[in-house]
Protein backbone atom coordinates (compact mmCIF):
# COMPACT_ATOMS: atom_id res chain seq x y z
CA UNK A 1 0.00 0.00 0.00
CA UNK A 2 1.67 3.10 -0.64
CA UNK A 3 2.53 5.78 1.68
CA UNK A 4 0.14 9.49 1.89
CA UNK A 5 2.55 12.10 1.60
CA UNK A 6 4.45 13.79 4.71
CA UNK A 7 4.91 17.36 5.18
CA UNK A 8 8.42 18.78 2.91
CA UNK A 9 11.75 18.38 5.00
CA UNK A 10 13.15 21.29 6.26
CA UNK A 11 16.02 22.72 4.60
CA UNK A 12 19.34 21.88 6.40
CA UNK A 13 19.94 25.37 8.10
CA UNK A 14 23.51 24.68 8.22
CA UNK A 15 23.97 24.42 4.52
CA UNK A 16 24.18 28.00 3.91
CA UNK A 17 26.57 28.78 6.93
CA UNK A 18 29.23 26.22 5.54
CA UNK A 19 28.70 27.60 1.68
CA UNK A 20 29.33 31.18 2.74
CA UNK A 21 32.57 30.57 4.51
CA UNK A 22 33.86 28.06 2.58
CA UNK A 23 33.08 30.71 -0.52
CA UNK A 24 34.89 33.42 1.84
CA UNK A 25 37.87 30.78 2.61
CA UNK A 26 38.32 30.37 -0.74
CA UNK A 27 38.17 33.51 -1.88
CA UNK A 28 40.65 34.20 0.49
CA UNK A 29 42.74 31.41 -0.96
CA UNK A 30 42.60 32.61 -4.21
CA UNK A 31 43.57 36.04 -3.51
CA UNK A 32 46.70 34.53 -1.49
CA UNK A 33 47.84 32.20 -4.12
CA UNK A 34 47.42 35.21 -6.49
CA UNK A 35 49.51 37.38 -4.16
CA UNK A 36 51.83 34.20 -4.05
CA UNK A 37 52.53 34.16 -7.94
CA UNK A 38 52.99 37.59 -8.26
CA UNK A 39 55.78 37.00 -5.60
CA UNK A 40 56.89 34.64 -7.29
CA UNK A 41 57.22 36.36 -10.60
CA UNK A 42 58.63 39.32 -9.17
CA UNK A 43 61.27 37.33 -7.24
CA UNK A 44 62.43 35.55 -10.83
CA UNK A 45 62.65 38.93 -12.45
CA UNK A 46 65.17 40.48 -9.81
CA UNK A 47 66.63 37.11 -9.72
CA UNK A 48 67.40 37.43 -13.20
CA UNK A 49 67.68 41.10 -13.06
CA UNK A 50 70.54 41.22 -10.50
CA UNK A 51 72.40 38.67 -12.30
CA UNK A 52 72.50 40.41 -15.31
CA UNK A 53 74.24 43.10 -13.27
CA UNK A 54 76.72 40.62 -11.85
CA UNK A 55 77.23 39.57 -14.96
CA UNK A 56 77.71 43.04 -16.90
CA UNK A 57 80.50 43.55 -14.40
CA UNK A 58 82.30 40.38 -15.25
CA UNK A 59 82.04 40.16 -19.31
CA UNK A 60 83.67 44.10 -18.76
CA UNK A 61 86.53 42.75 -16.98
CA UNK A 62 87.14 40.30 -19.48
CA UNK A 63 85.92 42.51 -22.44
CA UNK A 64 88.97 44.41 -21.78
CA UNK A 65 91.34 41.46 -21.90
CA UNK A 66 89.70 40.05 -24.88
CA UNK A 67 90.11 44.10 -26.46
CA UNK A 68 94.00 43.75 -25.68
CA UNK A 69 94.03 40.10 -27.13
CA UNK A 70 92.79 41.56 -30.12
CA UNK A 71 94.54 44.66 -30.30
CA UNK A 72 97.85 41.93 -30.54
CA UNK A 73 96.52 40.30 -33.45
CA UNK A 74 95.89 42.91 -35.31
CA UNK A 75 99.45 44.29 -34.16
CA UNK A 76 101.14 40.83 -34.86
CA UNK A 77 99.51 40.34 -38.30
CA UNK A 78 100.49 43.71 -39.49
CA UNK A 79 103.83 43.09 -38.11
CA UNK A 80 103.74 39.96 -40.08
CA UNK A 81 102.87 41.67 -43.24
CA UNK A 82 105.16 45.31 -42.90
CA UNK A 83 108.33 43.21 -41.45
CA UNK A 84 110.44 45.81 -39.70
CA UNK A 85 114.05 45.44 -40.61
CA UNK A 86 116.30 46.21 -38.11
CA UNK A 87 120.33 45.60 -36.89
CA UNK A 88 118.11 43.77 -34.01
CA UNK A 89 116.00 42.16 -36.53
CA UNK A 90 119.16 40.79 -38.13
CA UNK A 91 120.80 40.01 -35.38
CA UNK A 92 117.98 37.79 -33.99
CA UNK A 93 117.60 36.00 -37.16
CA UNK A 94 121.70 35.15 -37.14
CA UNK A 95 121.61 34.31 -33.63
CA UNK A 96 118.26 32.05 -34.35
CA UNK A 97 120.63 30.30 -37.14
CA UNK A 98 123.21 29.18 -34.14
CA UNK A 99 120.42 27.95 -31.84
CA UNK A 100 118.20 26.02 -33.89
CA UNK A 101 119.55 22.65 -33.27
CA UNK A 102 119.70 22.83 -29.46
CA UNK A 103 117.44 20.83 -27.62
CA UNK A 104 115.97 23.77 -25.81
CA UNK A 105 117.17 27.66 -26.10
CA UNK A 106 116.49 30.89 -25.65
CA UNK A 107 116.65 34.18 -27.90
CA UNK A 108 117.49 37.46 -25.68
CA UNK A 109 118.48 40.41 -28.03
CA UNK A 110 120.13 43.39 -26.29
CA UNK A 111 117.50 45.93 -25.55
CA UNK A 112 115.63 45.88 -22.01
CA UNK A 113 112.34 46.44 -23.44
CA UNK A 114 111.78 42.70 -25.31
CA UNK A 115 110.96 39.84 -24.10
CA UNK A 116 112.88 36.54 -24.88
CA UNK A 117 112.11 33.88 -27.49
CA UNK A 118 111.69 30.14 -26.17
CA UNK A 119 112.34 27.22 -28.33
CA UNK A 120 113.37 23.94 -29.45
CA UNK A 121 115.22 22.04 -31.90
CA UNK A 122 114.62 21.35 -35.22
CA UNK A 123 115.04 17.55 -34.77
CA UNK A 124 112.09 17.98 -32.22
CA UNK A 125 109.90 19.75 -34.17
CA UNK A 126 109.67 17.01 -36.61
CA UNK A 127 108.10 14.18 -33.86
CA UNK A 128 104.97 16.76 -34.28
CA UNK A 129 103.47 16.58 -37.75
CA UNK A 130 101.40 19.77 -36.96
CA UNK A 131 104.71 21.89 -36.41
CA UNK A 132 107.14 23.21 -38.90
CA UNK A 133 109.62 25.52 -39.93
CA UNK A 134 108.96 27.02 -43.26
CA UNK A 135 112.56 28.94 -44.21
CA UNK A 136 109.64 31.19 -46.72
CA UNK A 137 107.72 32.35 -43.36
CA UNK A 138 110.44 32.01 -40.56
CA UNK A 139 112.17 34.89 -40.90
CA UNK A 140 109.73 37.66 -41.39
CA UNK A 141 107.86 35.19 -38.29
CA UNK A 142 110.83 36.07 -36.60
CA UNK A 143 110.92 39.74 -36.96
CA UNK A 144 107.45 40.36 -36.08
CA UNK A 145 107.33 38.25 -33.04
CA UNK A 146 110.80 40.50 -32.04
CA UNK A 147 108.42 43.53 -32.52
CA UNK A 148 105.90 41.82 -30.57
CA UNK A 149 108.51 41.08 -27.60
CA UNK A 150 108.60 44.77 -27.07
CA UNK A 151 104.83 45.51 -27.35
CA UNK A 152 104.43 42.78 -24.17
CA UNK A 153 106.73 44.83 -21.94
CA UNK A 154 103.50 47.18 -21.70
CA UNK A 155 101.38 45.01 -19.95
CA UNK A 156 101.31 44.87 -15.93
CA UNK A 157 100.26 41.10 -14.51
CA UNK A 158 99.82 43.01 -11.54
CA UNK A 159 96.95 44.94 -12.85
CA UNK A 160 96.37 42.81 -15.87
CA UNK A 161 92.64 40.33 -15.42
CA UNK A 162 94.57 37.64 -17.33
CA UNK A 163 97.45 36.00 -16.29
CA UNK A 164 99.39 35.02 -18.97
CA UNK A 165 99.81 36.47 -22.31
CA UNK A 166 101.88 34.54 -24.76
CA UNK A 167 102.71 34.12 -28.35
CA UNK A 168 102.68 30.34 -29.47
CA UNK A 169 104.43 29.49 -32.78
CA UNK A 170 104.34 26.25 -35.16
CA UNK A 171 107.95 27.09 -35.97
CA UNK A 172 109.19 25.97 -32.72
CA UNK A 173 109.23 28.76 -30.34
CA UNK A 174 106.93 30.80 -28.02
CA UNK A 175 107.01 34.56 -26.71
CA UNK A 176 105.26 34.58 -22.74
CA UNK A 177 104.75 37.38 -20.37
CA UNK A 178 105.88 35.71 -18.00
CA UNK A 179 109.36 33.71 -19.21
CA UNK A 180 110.36 30.33 -18.55
CA UNK A 181 112.52 30.35 -15.02
CA UNK A 182 114.83 27.13 -16.44
CA UNK A 183 115.71 25.32 -20.13
CA UNK A 184 113.36 22.08 -18.16
CA UNK A 185 110.16 24.41 -17.68
CA UNK A 186 110.73 26.30 -21.64
CA UNK A 187 110.64 22.65 -22.67
CA UNK A 188 107.54 21.40 -20.76
CA UNK A 189 105.75 24.28 -21.28
CA UNK A 190 106.26 24.23 -25.15
CA UNK A 191 105.21 20.36 -25.48
CA UNK A 192 102.42 21.12 -23.30
CA UNK A 193 101.23 24.29 -25.12
CA UNK A 194 101.14 22.74 -28.37
CA UNK A 195 99.26 19.63 -27.25
CA UNK A 196 96.58 21.72 -25.73
CA UNK A 197 92.97 22.16 -27.56
CA UNK A 198 93.17 25.68 -27.57
CA UNK A 199 96.50 25.49 -29.62
CA UNK A 200 95.29 22.56 -32.06
CA UNK A 201 91.99 22.70 -32.53
CA UNK A 202 92.98 26.38 -34.34
CA UNK A 203 94.39 24.83 -37.19
CA UNK A 204 92.23 26.20 -40.33
CA UNK A 205 91.75 22.38 -41.61
CA UNK A 206 90.12 21.59 -37.59
CA UNK A 207 85.87 22.15 -37.41
CA UNK A 208 86.28 23.85 -34.15
CA UNK A 209 88.55 26.49 -35.29
CA UNK A 210 87.44 30.20 -34.09
CA UNK A 211 88.07 33.71 -33.92
CA UNK A 212 88.12 33.26 -30.27
CA UNK A 213 88.35 29.72 -28.46
CA UNK A 214 87.75 28.84 -25.35
CA UNK A 215 88.87 25.70 -23.17
CA UNK A 216 86.84 23.98 -20.71
CA UNK A 217 88.86 24.54 -17.22
CA UNK A 218 92.11 22.45 -16.46
CA UNK A 219 94.77 22.68 -14.18
CA UNK A 220 97.73 24.37 -15.09
CA UNK A 221 100.85 22.92 -15.75
CA UNK A 222 103.26 24.96 -12.92
CA UNK A 223 100.81 24.72 -9.84
CA UNK A 224 98.47 27.72 -11.53
CA UNK A 225 95.97 26.13 -10.65
CA UNK A 226 92.07 25.82 -12.47
CA UNK A 227 92.30 27.89 -15.55
CA UNK A 228 90.56 28.74 -18.52
CA UNK A 229 92.21 29.75 -22.13
CA UNK A 230 91.14 32.03 -24.67
CA UNK A 231 92.70 31.58 -27.98
CA UNK A 232 92.63 33.24 -31.61
CA UNK A 233 94.61 32.17 -34.32
CA UNK A 234 97.58 34.11 -36.52
CA UNK A 235 96.91 33.66 -40.25
CA UNK A 236 98.59 36.00 -42.66
CA UNK A 237 98.26 35.53 -46.50
CA UNK A 238 96.77 32.06 -45.86
CA UNK A 239 99.61 30.75 -43.78
CA UNK A 240 98.68 29.70 -40.14
CA UNK A 241 101.86 31.03 -37.76
CA UNK A 242 100.49 30.12 -34.48
CA UNK A 243 97.94 31.05 -31.84
CA UNK A 244 97.83 34.09 -29.39
CA UNK A 245 96.72 32.93 -25.90
CA UNK A 246 95.05 34.30 -22.51
CA UNK A 247 95.19 32.20 -19.10
CA UNK A 248 92.59 32.75 -16.48
CA UNK A 249 93.10 31.79 -13.04
CA UNK A 250 90.57 29.97 -10.93
CA UNK A 251 92.23 32.56 -8.24
CA UNK A 252 91.85 36.03 -10.47
CA UNK A 253 88.44 35.25 -11.86
CA UNK A 254 87.48 34.06 -7.66
CA UNK A 255 88.86 37.76 -6.52
CA UNK A 256 87.25 39.40 -8.96
CA UNK A 257 83.68 37.38 -8.24
CA UNK A 258 84.37 38.48 -4.65
CA UNK A 259 84.66 42.18 -5.34
CA UNK A 260 81.95 42.42 -8.29
CA UNK A 261 79.41 40.57 -5.83
CA UNK A 262 76.25 42.27 -4.85
CA UNK A 263 75.30 41.80 -1.39
CA UNK A 264 71.76 41.29 -1.98
CA UNK A 265 72.61 38.41 -4.70
CA UNK A 266 72.37 35.94 -2.08
CA UNK A 267 73.04 31.62 -2.13
CA UNK A 268 75.60 30.32 -4.25
CA UNK A 269 77.73 31.95 -7.02
CA UNK A 270 79.05 29.40 -9.60
CA UNK A 271 81.04 29.97 -12.80
CA UNK A 272 80.90 27.14 -15.15
CA UNK A 273 82.63 25.74 -18.17
CA UNK A 274 80.86 25.04 -21.80
CA UNK A 275 81.20 21.05 -20.47
CA UNK A 276 79.04 22.30 -16.95
CA UNK A 277 82.86 22.09 -15.27
CA UNK A 278 83.02 24.20 -12.13
CA UNK A 279 85.23 27.05 -12.14
CA UNK A 280 84.96 28.50 -9.28
CA UNK A 281 82.18 29.71 -6.52
CA UNK A 282 81.38 31.89 -4.00
CA UNK A 283 79.44 30.11 -1.06
CA UNK A 284 76.64 31.53 1.03
CA UNK A 285 75.42 30.52 4.24
CA UNK A 286 72.75 27.85 4.77
CA UNK A 287 74.27 26.57 1.08
CA UNK A 288 72.34 23.11 -0.14
CA UNK A 289 74.49 20.53 -2.34
CA UNK A 290 71.89 20.10 -5.45
CA UNK A 291 71.71 15.74 -6.03
CA UNK A 292 72.63 14.14 -9.12
CA UNK A 293 69.33 14.41 -10.43
CA UNK A 294 69.02 17.86 -10.16
CA UNK A 295 72.19 18.48 -11.41
CA UNK A 296 71.57 16.92 -14.65
CA UNK A 297 67.80 18.72 -14.80
CA UNK A 298 69.76 21.85 -14.72
CA UNK A 299 72.52 20.65 -16.66
CA UNK A 300 70.34 19.83 -19.46
CA UNK A 301 68.15 23.03 -19.08
CA UNK A 302 71.03 25.29 -19.02
CA UNK A 303 72.22 23.82 -22.55
CA UNK A 304 68.49 24.56 -23.91
CA UNK A 305 68.18 28.14 -22.80
CA UNK A 306 71.43 30.78 -22.07
CA UNK A 307 69.69 32.30 -19.63
CA UNK A 308 66.60 30.70 -16.93
CA UNK A 309 65.22 30.38 -13.81
CA UNK A 310 63.76 27.26 -12.21
CA UNK A 311 63.16 25.39 -8.84
CA UNK A 312 64.79 22.45 -7.59
CA UNK A 313 63.19 20.92 -4.42
CA UNK A 314 63.41 24.43 -2.47
CA UNK A 315 66.19 25.66 -3.91
CA UNK A 316 66.18 28.08 -6.88
CA UNK A 317 68.64 28.34 -9.34
CA UNK A 318 69.11 31.42 -12.08
CA UNK A 319 71.72 31.19 -14.36
CA UNK A 320 72.73 33.37 -17.47
CA UNK A 321 75.64 32.77 -20.20
CA UNK A 322 78.45 35.02 -20.03
CA UNK A 323 79.16 36.86 -23.32
CA UNK A 324 82.91 37.05 -23.72
CA UNK A 325 83.29 34.11 -22.27
CA UNK A 326 82.31 30.42 -23.06
CA UNK A 327 80.79 29.78 -19.74
CA UNK A 328 77.83 30.34 -17.67
CA UNK A 329 77.44 32.00 -14.44
CA UNK A 330 74.62 30.09 -11.61
CA UNK A 331 73.15 31.74 -8.52
CA UNK A 332 71.68 28.72 -6.24
CA UNK A 333 69.53 29.67 -3.48
CA UNK A 334 67.85 27.59 -0.91
CA UNK A 335 64.22 28.53 0.40
CA UNK A 336 65.98 29.71 4.00
CA UNK A 337 68.47 32.23 1.74
CA UNK A 338 65.50 33.26 -0.40
CA UNK A 339 62.89 34.02 3.01
CA UNK A 340 65.69 36.29 4.23
CA UNK A 341 65.68 38.83 1.04
CA UNK A 342 63.31 41.79 1.35
CA UNK A 343 60.38 39.08 -1.14
CA UNK A 344 61.02 36.49 1.22
CA UNK A 345 60.03 38.53 4.40
CA UNK A 346 56.97 39.89 2.24
CA UNK A 347 55.85 36.50 1.75
CA UNK A 348 56.21 35.10 5.01
CA UNK A 349 53.99 38.04 6.05
CA UNK A 350 51.38 37.66 3.84
CA UNK A 351 51.14 33.36 4.46
CA UNK A 352 51.37 34.12 7.75
CA UNK A 353 48.59 36.53 7.97
CA UNK A 354 46.65 34.73 5.58
CA UNK A 355 46.83 31.68 8.56
CA UNK A 356 45.73 34.28 10.78
CA UNK A 357 42.79 35.00 8.81
CA UNK A 358 41.76 31.28 8.31
CA UNK A 359 42.00 30.81 12.14
CA UNK A 360 39.60 33.78 12.41
CA UNK A 361 37.74 32.56 9.56
CA UNK A 362 37.55 28.95 11.65
CA UNK A 363 36.71 30.51 15.08
CA UNK A 364 34.04 32.33 13.44
CA UNK A 365 32.88 29.40 11.96
CA UNK A 366 32.36 27.20 14.86
CA UNK A 367 30.96 30.36 16.96
CA UNK A 368 28.27 30.96 14.17
CA UNK A 369 27.44 27.39 14.25
CA UNK A 370 27.03 27.13 17.04
CA UNK A 371 24.65 29.84 17.31
CA UNK A 372 23.06 28.84 14.10
CA UNK A 373 22.26 25.11 16.08
CA UNK A 374 20.82 26.40 18.96
CA UNK A 375 18.59 29.04 17.20
CA UNK A 376 17.65 25.78 15.26
CA UNK A 377 16.52 23.35 18.32
CA UNK A 378 15.02 26.33 19.52
CA UNK A 379 12.85 27.12 16.45
CA UNK A 380 12.66 22.89 16.57
CA UNK A 381 11.51 23.34 20.00
CA UNK A 382 9.17 26.46 18.81
CA UNK A 383 7.84 24.37 15.58
CA UNK A 384 7.20 21.62 17.70
CA UNK A 385 5.04 23.27 20.58
CA UNK A 386 3.08 24.83 17.63
CA UNK A 387 2.37 21.82 16.53
CA UNK A 388 2.04 18.98 19.16
CA UNK A 389 0.41 18.29 22.37
CA UNK A 390 2.92 18.70 25.20
CA UNK A 391 0.87 15.70 26.94
CA UNK A 392 -0.07 13.00 25.06
CA UNK A 393 3.04 13.88 22.36
CA UNK A 394 0.57 13.70 19.89
CA UNK A 395 -0.67 16.60 16.93
CA UNK A 396 -3.00 19.40 18.85
CA UNK A 397 -5.94 20.71 17.03
CA UNK A 398 -4.76 22.71 14.85
CA UNK A 399 -2.00 21.08 13.02
CA UNK A 400 -3.86 17.63 13.17
CA UNK A 401 -7.04 19.53 10.84
CA UNK A 402 -3.49 21.41 8.89
CA UNK A 403 -2.74 17.87 7.62
CA UNK A 404 -6.13 16.45 7.65
CA UNK A 405 -6.94 18.57 4.66
CA UNK A 406 -4.08 18.15 3.10
CA UNK A 407 -4.33 14.07 3.42
CA UNK A 408 -8.02 14.52 2.60
CA UNK A 409 -6.90 16.40 -0.71
CA UNK A 410 -4.43 14.05 -2.24
CA UNK A 411 -6.55 10.84 -1.27
CA UNK A 412 -9.37 12.82 -3.38
CA UNK A 413 -7.14 13.11 -5.98
CA UNK A 414 -5.62 9.38 -5.93
CA UNK A 415 -9.18 8.36 -5.30
CA UNK A 416 -8.41 6.23 -2.57
CA UNK A 417 -10.50 5.84 0.37
CA UNK A 418 -10.09 6.98 3.48
CA UNK A 419 -11.16 6.50 7.15
CA UNK A 420 -11.81 8.69 10.63
CA UNK A 421 -12.12 7.41 14.18
CA UNK A 422 -13.07 9.97 16.57
CA UNK A 423 -12.51 9.14 20.31
CA UNK A 424 -13.66 10.28 24.01
CA UNK A 425 -12.54 8.96 26.76
CA UNK A 426 -15.87 7.54 29.37
CA UNK A 427 -17.04 9.38 32.20
CA UNK A 428 -13.37 11.23 32.50
CA UNK A 429 -14.90 14.00 34.68
CA UNK A 430 -14.95 10.95 37.18
CA UNK A 431 -11.34 10.43 36.95
CA UNK A 432 -10.21 13.90 37.44
CA UNK A 433 -12.95 14.48 40.57
CA UNK A 434 -11.87 10.55 42.00
CA UNK A 435 -8.16 10.82 41.37
CA UNK A 436 -7.03 13.92 40.74
CA UNK A 437 -6.21 15.70 37.66
CA UNK A 438 -2.46 13.79 37.62
CA UNK A 439 -3.98 10.71 37.35
CA UNK A 440 -6.47 12.32 34.54
CA UNK A 441 -3.50 13.47 32.65
CA UNK A 442 -1.71 9.64 33.21
CA UNK A 443 -4.90 8.46 31.39
CA UNK A 444 -4.81 10.79 28.50
CA UNK A 445 -1.11 9.50 28.22
CA UNK A 446 -2.35 6.11 28.11
CA UNK A 447 -4.69 6.68 25.37
CA UNK A 448 -2.39 8.27 23.66
CA UNK A 449 0.28 5.78 23.75
CA UNK A 450 -2.50 3.08 22.87
CA UNK A 451 -3.41 5.01 19.94
CA UNK A 452 0.39 5.97 18.54
CA UNK A 453 1.29 1.96 18.93
CA UNK A 454 -1.49 0.98 16.91
CA UNK A 455 -1.25 3.03 14.06
CA UNK A 456 0.86 3.04 10.95
CA UNK A 457 3.23 5.75 10.70
CA UNK A 458 1.59 7.44 7.80
CA UNK A 459 -1.83 7.28 9.95
CA UNK A 460 -2.24 10.61 11.51
CA UNK A 461 -3.80 11.20 15.39
CA UNK A 462 -4.52 14.02 17.56
CA UNK A 463 -5.91 15.54 20.83
CA UNK A 464 -8.47 17.87 19.51
CA UNK A 465 -10.61 18.74 23.32
CA UNK A 466 -10.13 17.51 26.61
CA UNK A 467 -10.20 14.07 26.31
CA UNK A 468 -11.23 13.82 22.48
CA UNK A 469 -8.83 12.47 20.05
CA UNK A 470 -8.95 12.10 16.36
CA UNK A 471 -7.57 9.75 13.94
CA UNK A 472 -6.86 10.09 10.09
CA UNK A 473 -6.18 6.46 8.38
CA UNK A 474 -5.23 7.29 4.29
CA UNK A 475 -5.95 4.56 2.22
CA UNK A 476 -8.16 3.14 4.58
CA UNK A 477 -11.59 1.19 3.75
CA UNK A 478 -14.81 1.94 6.75
CA UNK A 479 -14.60 -1.63 7.92
CA UNK A 480 -10.50 -1.45 8.14
CA UNK A 481 -10.99 1.59 9.96
CA UNK A 482 -13.69 -0.12 12.28
CA UNK A 483 -10.98 -2.95 12.69
CA UNK A 484 -8.34 -0.62 13.94
CA UNK A 485 -11.17 1.63 16.54
CA UNK A 486 -11.85 -1.70 17.92
CA UNK A 487 -8.23 -2.89 18.78
CA UNK A 488 -7.49 0.42 20.44
CA UNK A 489 -10.61 0.28 22.52
CA UNK A 490 -9.77 -3.46 23.72
CA UNK A 491 -6.28 -2.42 24.44
CA UNK A 492 -7.25 0.52 26.30
CA UNK A 493 -9.51 -1.47 28.38
CA UNK A 494 -6.89 -4.23 29.30
CA UNK A 495 -4.54 -1.56 30.77
CA UNK A 496 -4.34 -0.17 34.76
CA UNK A 497 -3.47 2.96 35.46
CA UNK A 498 -1.29 3.15 38.82
CA UNK A 499 -2.32 5.86 41.43
CA UNK A 500 -0.03 5.20 43.78
CA UNK A 501 1.99 1.92 45.58
CA UNK A 502 -1.90 0.63 46.66
CA UNK A 503 -4.55 2.20 44.10
CA UNK A 504 -4.69 1.93 40.25
CA UNK A 505 -8.46 2.02 37.90
CA UNK A 506 -9.31 1.37 34.53
CA UNK A 507 -11.01 3.76 32.11
CA UNK A 508 -12.59 3.09 28.58
CA UNK A 509 -13.17 4.75 25.61
CA UNK A 510 -16.44 5.36 22.79
CA UNK A 511 -15.25 6.13 19.08
CA UNK A 512 -17.03 6.77 16.28
CA UNK A 513 -16.15 5.77 12.71
CA UNK A 514 -16.47 6.89 9.11
CA UNK A 515 -15.27 6.88 5.89
CA UNK A 516 -15.30 8.77 2.49
CA UNK A 517 -16.41 5.68 0.67
CA UNK A 518 -19.36 5.83 2.21
CA UNK A 519 -20.09 9.30 2.71
CA UNK A 520 -19.17 10.27 -0.83
CA UNK A 521 -17.43 13.38 0.22
CA UNK A 522 -13.69 13.70 1.20
CA UNK A 523 -14.43 17.19 2.97
CA UNK A 524 -12.61 16.80 6.24
CA UNK A 525 -15.11 18.93 8.06
CA UNK A 526 -18.13 16.56 7.32
CA UNK A 527 -16.08 13.70 8.12
CA UNK A 528 -14.89 14.30 11.29
CA UNK A 529 -18.63 15.72 11.80
CA UNK A 530 -20.12 12.43 11.14
CA UNK A 531 -17.49 10.59 13.03
CA UNK A 532 -18.24 12.85 15.95
CA UNK A 533 -21.89 12.10 15.53
CA UNK A 534 -21.52 8.01 15.64
CA UNK A 535 -18.86 8.79 18.89
CA UNK A 536 -22.43 10.76 20.61
CA UNK A 537 -24.82 7.72 19.41
CA UNK A 538 -21.41 5.08 21.22
CA UNK A 539 -21.94 7.43 24.43
CA UNK A 540 -25.81 7.65 24.47
CA UNK A 541 -26.04 3.61 23.55
CA UNK A 542 -23.54 2.57 26.97
CA UNK A 543 -20.22 3.66 26.34
CA UNK A 544 -17.03 1.77 25.95
CA UNK A 545 -18.28 0.78 21.85
CA UNK A 546 -16.96 1.82 18.39
CA UNK A 547 -20.13 3.16 16.40
CA UNK A 548 -19.70 2.58 12.27
CA UNK A 549 -23.17 3.53 11.73
CA UNK A 550 -26.06 5.90 11.75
Amino acid sequence: MPKSPLPPRAKNPFLPVHLCFLAVFLFSAFLTAHEAVELKNNYEERQRAQLADFQKSLDSQFQESLDELMYYQKMLNYALTHPLDSDHAREAIRRFQQLRQQPTWQLQIASPRSMPLNGISDSRLQQDGLLQRDNAHLDQELRAALEFSFIMQFGDPAQDFHSRFWYTSRAGFYISSRPPQSLQELEESYSTMVTRPYFRDQDPASPLHARLRWTEAYQGLFNEGLMLTVSTPIISNGYWYGVLSMDFTQQRIHALLSKARQSYLQGKLLIVDRGMHEITRLSGRHDQALTPEQQARLEQKMREHPAGIMRLGTQFVSWSKLTNVDAWMVNIQSLRQGMAQPLGRVAIFLLAMWLLFVLLLVVSHRVIFRLVRRMDDLSSKLTWRANYDGMTRLLNRNAFFEQFVALAAHNKQQQTPMAVIQLDVDHFKNVNDTWGHAAGDQALIRVAGVISHTLRKYDIAGRIGGEEFCIVLPETTLEDASAVAERIRTRLAAKTILVNSTTTFNITLSAGVTGSEEQGDYHAESLQATADRRLYQAKTSGRNRVCAEG
